[in-house]
């Protein structure tokens, strides 16, 4: 378990915002915009407590108590008041603490694959992740995919920005992002195909009121 891990100082843009092009975070701590964890929660029930292992800011930590969950975050840096624990999440589990009954997270990119699987042995329900689009075409990903208990994916619009944090923790607020993301969904226990449905940013009724989504 990491115990004391020095905040690092904010990086400058490499490039003009207007570019949206940034130098890479050293830690993977990416920042996706406030919708996308809020609108999770409207349309997508978890029964029980809300885990990010990842919890960076604190977004999707304070979007799942807005809606009504108790829930809390860990990280390898502590970014913020909603930050529990200092914690590698790769790390094995802390002997003695219950096992959370749902994983909600935005994991740091190049480790993405070691998270979801993590979570689906650590969690009790549901384990939700924002990956790439990508991870549905790519043959590497997709096979990969093919393996794991994936219940639903929520194909994200408009596209959101995901900026590395510094660029957050400078005060600017980028626009417009390049790539696509989606949260990919698991149960540990289900076995089946995968739905597949839209998480519209400006949408104010639930969408999937009688799909898995929702149940």
């Amino acid at each position: 378990m990491l115990t004391n891990v020095r905040t690092p100082s904010p990086i400058a843009p490499t490039r003009s915002l207007n570019a949206r092009i940034w130098k890479r975070d050293p830690h993977e701590y990416y920042v996706e915009e406030h919708w996308c964890s809020s609108r999770l929660f409207d349309e997508v029930t978890f029964e029980g407590s809300i885990y990010d292992p990842a919890c960076g800011s604190g977004r999707i930590v304070r979007s799942a108590r807005a809606a009504g969950y108790k829930a809390y975050g860990t990280d390898i840096i502590r970014r913020s008041s909603d930050c529990r624990d200092i914690y590698d999440f790769r790390d094995p589990w802390p002997r003695g603490r219950p096992k959370p009954d749902n994983i909600v997270s935005n994991p740091p990119f190049r480790i993405s694959e070691t998270f979801v699987d993590l979570a689906l042995d650590r969690c009790k329900r549901r384990v939700a992740m924002i990956l790439p689009h990508t991870w549905l075409t790519g043959d590497k990903h997709s096979r990969w995919l093919e393996t794991k208990p994936l219940r639903l994916v929520l194909m994200m619009t408009p596209r959101p920005s995901m900026p590395p944090g510094h660029i957050i923790e400078a005060g600017h607020k980028p626009k417009g992002g390049k790539k696509d993301f989606d949260w990919f969904i698991f149960e540990p226990d289900y076995r089946g195909d995968a739905a597949i449905g839209w998480l519209r940013r400006d949408d104010k009724e639930r969408r999937y009121p009688n799909s898995t989504a929702a149940t």
